[in-house]
């Protein structure tokens, strides 16, 4: 019998510890979570009112426990987080997870012996040590809150981070608060400013000035004409897309190759059409002061330089933003909170009662010691890294970009988007999913779920999931994995270096996947030998939205086959 440890309650980490029970009953299991309940951005103690998940009821599930009948609500509808906690935990219960489960506990450092090859991951509050023979992390990408470096010891109000509003949401609606002062211009800031406007607070959006930073994230309704913007996606966008995971074939040709001039042409009216349409609509179509401060720096959205900041209405909200009278844009940065004050670096002094700093997240993996991360290809401080494997990997990244640009030469015509010096090595995951050494080594002790950025992260999760613990089980035909350190590290850097030029400085700092994401999705089902195209008729797979029902039963059908 195996003892496998798995890190982290959330979406990813829970389906993972489900499918390994599926593949093996026999496997001593356990969950590790920090939090004190499930969840992870879901939990309990990380949501507040008002907030909303992006994705409507339907599109948001497992896919082996309809959510609609589990929390009472309809397809399609507007999805509370709170309704996702619920939804989680009874997914849960239903799979024995709880009991397997251990919260509010630490994982502090991560270490291998070298002689009985087990793995030593140390803990805390307790202080002990647990061994054993397969580790699966899945803590995801935002776990580790990004503090900006403020000084801040003066500052009279609360300070938080945007993933302890829920926890800390009473001392933001005090009425010792008067006025909130939010750091960020992503969907997390959007989100904290619209609960502190629905407390009757006065917001100063606080968002750094252009050039500076990745801007404000484009607001767009998802709802247009009743209909939730989940039901426009599909395959048809993965064939617009200049993606690393189609180079073949008529649409690549037609599109991207550029040999199809009307096909080229036509591609880029097509994304400029995209980014530029939502401008002409709320809440941009309304003219304000404000909202001129909130235009994303890029206007196509071929070149995401930040991720998209969902409506659901907020019509309150939006209203009180035109008017500029109770929310406030700055275009700055925050230089200290001293006393009862936020000081920006145009000299503005602003009265403030609370900050929430929306900044994101680190993308290190404190748990292991950084020599034992770059081996892993997990983020580790640059310093640490030695010149010549940095050396190494620098010229590959070249390589693949030049290749890149071959194929697809709208590459060529990325901006030149601050490209500011990263602080940490890059993800270097095989599938973005085993170690690269290991992966060549054929060791199949560890694996990382959940670190890739995506739009379709549900279904993601199960297949990945599926896939990298078929590794583990050898359930994998070996050519699925090559057995070149060469390819598999090439491989790599090609990702990355894709990644950076897609999704600029975003797509340096990690792993992203847009509409690219059923790309991938295919190829490890592929891997896996399982179906890829999941449903009848061509208008049906290609412009009807997959979800995560149409993998439903994966699982077994891998264990039918056996070894693929």
């Amino acid at each position: 019998m195996s003892t496998l440890l798995s890190t982290c309650s959330r979406w990813a980490g829970l389906v993972a510890a489900k499918t390994y029970l599926e593949v093996d009953p026999s496997i001593n299991l356990t969950i590790i979570d920090a939090d004190s309940t499930i969840g992870g951005v879901w939990g309990r103690d990380r949501i507040y009112p008002g907030l909303l998940c992006d994705s409507p009821v339907g599109f948001f599930e497992y896919s082996d426990l309809a959510m609609g009948p589990e929390i009472g609500l309809k397809d399609c509808d507007d999805l509370p987080a709170a309704k996702v906690y619920d939804y989680m935990h009874k997914y849960c219960k239903k799979f024995s997870l709880l009991e397997r489960t251990r919260l509010n506990t630490t994982v502090t450092n991560i270490t291998r012996d070298s002689e009985s090859q087990e793995w030593k991951v140390e803990i805390r509050p307790s202080g002990e040590t647990v061994t054993c023979d397969k580790l699966l992390v899945a803590t995801g990408l935002a776990s580790i809150p990004n503090w900006p470096d403020i000084p801040m010891d003066t500052f009279t109000g609360p300070v938080m981070h945007s993933r302890d509003i829920g926890k800390r949401h009473p001392e933001l609606i005090s009425e010792k608060v008067n006025r909130v002062t939010v750091l960020g211009g992503c969907k997390s800031a959007l989100d904290a400013a619209m609960a502190c406007s629905a407390a009757g607070k006065i917001v100063d959006w606080v968002i750094r000035a252009p050039g500076d930073g990745n801007g404000p994230g484009m607001m767009v309704q998802v709802r247009k004409g009743g209909k939730h913007a989940a039901a426009f996606t599909g395959r048809w966008k993965s064939f617009i897309s200049p993606s690393v995971f189609s180079t073949a074939g008529f649409w690549y040709n037609f599109w991207h190759s550029g040999k199809n001039r009307f096909g080229f042409w036509l591609r880029s009216k097509m994304w400029e059409k995209m980014g530029r349409a939502p401008l002409g609509m709320e809440p941009y179509k309304t003219k304000s002061e404000n909202m001129s401060k909130l235009l994303p720096e890029i206007d196509s959205s071929l070149w995401q330089t930040a991720a998209v900041n969902a409506l659901h209405g907020n019509e309150g909200f939006l209203a009180k933003l035109h008017m500029g009278k109770d929310v406030h844009v700055h275009r700055a940065s925050i230089t200290s909170l001293t006393g009862s004050e936020a000081v920006l670096s145009n000299g503005t002094i602003l009265p403030c009662d609370a900050a929430v700093l929306a900044t994101g997240w680190k993308y290190s993996t404190s748990m292991f010691e950084p020599s034992l991360a770059l081996t892993l290809g997990v983020p580790t401080q640059v310093e640490y890294e030695d010149p010549a494997e940095a050396k190494y990997w620098q010229a590959l990244s070249l390589k693949a970009e030049h290749n890149l640009q071959e194929r697809y030469p709208v590459l060529k015509t990325a901006p030149d988007f601050h490209k500011h010096e990263l602080e940490h090595t890059p993800f270097r995951l095989y599938k973005h999913i085993i170690p690269h050494t290991y992966a060549a080594q054929r060791d199949r002790s560890l694996i990382f779920l959940g670190m890739l950025s995506n739009l379709q992260f549900t279904m993601y999760a199960e297949v990945s999931a599926l896939w990298g613990i078929s590794w583990m089980e050898g359930l994998l035909d070996d050519g699925a994995v090559p057995s070149s350190k060469d390819q598999i590290d090439y491989e790599i850097a090609e990702f990355n270096s894709w990644s950076a030029q897609r999704y600029l400085s975003r797509g340096r700092m990690r792993m992203i996947a847009g509409g690219e994401i059923q790309d991938i999705i295919d190829l490890l089902m592929q891997d896996l030998g399982l179906p890829v195209h999941r449903r009848k008729g061509w208008i049906r797979e290609h412009f009807v939205p997959y979800r995560s029902l149409d993998y439903k039963g994966i699982v077994q059908d891998v264990l039918r086959k056996g070894v693929v």
